[in-house]
């Protein structure tokens, strides 16, 4: 891709300055039918030769070789992969022609579609909570009690005009805390429902502790340096030995470091969200003993991210290896990574989210997801590269994993742990997909999906 931008920039640099193709052709030592081959994208350049053009244009090469560009090439591929741009012929074949004449443009129709998937993700997040949230019908439904309280009140004193004094004070006792509880419970609603964006739902327990992970990008440099004194004590080879010495070692030297990050955090306001805080933390804890981040750092990139790899060089389980990618520091070229764990009954009961990937939250997602698949083949690492309806690809990784104790006669339950990427970030991994893997087309959900004619649709969208 990013060979397909250099021509189109070579050119268009080119007939701005008022060089002709012969010129440059002889200034750089080409002909001047390879120096055409190379503007249409038809010829590699890289190393000496492209330095030579770039100085015969008056560039620097890093002004050529822009990975920046190469970005918004992906952007824009994505883009035009959404199904209302279908029908309209979009030239994807010419993508790099827009960016490498029109940079200008090109960023602009990037950033109007980001924005417009903004505004359509707050607008299902809100559609979702109306059609599913619990705590939005159960506010409801007492909205509509206290209603009906107040207008059978009401009617017995409009119909018994006898009443004593005191009974109808009674009555108008009842009229009065009904009321007064109708209030309070609107108010609450309209809070409730003013919280449109997807960064403002701190709704419950969980809520906040997703939110404490998301401001923290899963990253959690004080749990880091404490566990670097402790992992000359792990000498056991066995996983599940290590794993139980780590969380001794966590337990005892480090629960008064957890319980003050937890208090310190804004995000965290219940003493619910702060168990589960703190059950978060020490899990992550843990696995930061089991597999230093310095040491991470360096061997992911090694082994490609290898999460079968990386498991058998920390003799640790896969699990563990994946929510421990999700704390990979911000840095250029690294790739960022999510990650879910789902049981037989397809519902996720983990997540480490991930920029860009939209997760319904009170209904099912979609199926076709390989998350919900891995069972199939237990134990076996299964690759999925998924297209979804925005036209954002994501590679998924998923193995299912025997989950509790076994024996003969018993009933064997399993867990799926999945790694997801984008399908950008997948090039630097093991897991790149070639061009001949099979995009999938999958959707957040259902109630989320704007595929009708899928197959596997099981209920309406809630754009219908």
């Amino acid at each position: 891709m990013q060979q397909s931008i250099l021509g189109t920039r070579i050119r268009q640099r080119r007939r701005e300055i008022g060089v002709t193709q012969s010129a440059l052709a002889l200034k750089v030592g080409i002909s001047a039918s390879y120096l055409n081959l190379i503007e249409w994208n038809k010829r590699p350049i890289a190393g000496a030769l492209l330095r030579n053009i770039a100085e015969a244009l008056n560039l620097a090469p890093d002004e050529l070789d822009d990975t920046s560009e190469a970005r918004l090439l992906d952007s824009l591929t994505e883009i035009s992969q959404q199904p209302s741009l279908r029908a309209l012929g979009v030239e994807t074949d010419r993508t790099s022609e827009l960016i490498g004449r029109f940079p200008g443009w090109a960023r602009g129709i990037a950033a109007l579609t980001r924005s417009e998937h903004e505004a359509t993700s707050r607008a299902q997040v809100l559609s979702d909570r109306l059609s599913n949230d619990p705590y939005f019908g159960e506010a409801v439904h007492r909205m509509l009690t206290r209603v009906a309280a107040i207008r059978s009140a009401a009617e017995i004193l409009s119909e018994y005009a006898d009443m004593t004094p005191p009974q109808s004070d009674r009555f108008h006792s009842i009229i009065f805390e009904e009321s007064r509880t109708l209030s309070t419970v609107g108010e609450a609603l309209v809070a409730y429902l003013e919280k449109t964006d997807e960064t403002d739902r701190i709704l419950t327990p969980l809520d906040e502790v997703e939110t404490l992970f998301d401001a923290r990008e899963n990253h959690f440099e004080e749990l880091e340096s404490a566990t670097l004194d402790l992992t000359g004590h792990l000498t056991d080879p066995q996983p599940v030995s290590r794993r139980i010495k780590a969380e001794a070692l966590v337990r005892d030297r480090m629960s008064g470091l957890i319980g003050d990050i937890v208090l310190d955090q804004p995000q965290i306001k219940t003493s619910a969200a702060r168990s589960r805080a703190q059950r978060a933390l020490f899990d992550y804890a843990t696995n930061a003993l089991l597999i230093p981040m310095d040491s991470l750092i360096v061997r992911a990139v090694d082994l490609g991210y290898d999460i079968e790899a990386l498991a058998e060089a920390y003799s640790t389980e896969i699990r563990t290896v994946c929510k421990r990618l999700t704390a990979l520091p911000r840095q250029d070229q690294a790739p960022r990574f999510g990650y879910f764990q789902a049981n037989a009954a397809g519902t996720i009961i983990e997540m480490l989210g991930l920029d860009g990937l939209a997760i319904p939250r009170y209904v099912a997602a979609c199926p076709l997801w390989t998350l919900f698949r891995a069972q199939q083949s237990p134990e076996a690492v299964i690759r999925q590269r998924a297209l979804f309806p925005s036209g954002a690809r994501f590679v998924f990784v998923a193995r299912a994993r025997l989950s509790g104790p076994t024996s003969f006669g018993k009933p064997r339950h399993y867990l799926t742990d999945m790694l997801a990427m984008s399908e950008a970030d997948a090039r630097n991994t093991v897991y790149a997909p070639e061009r001949s893997t099979v995009v999938e087309e999958v959707g957040p959900g259902c109630r989320l999906c704007p595929r009708h004619s899928c197959a596997h649709r099981v209920e309406d969208p809630l754009s219908e």
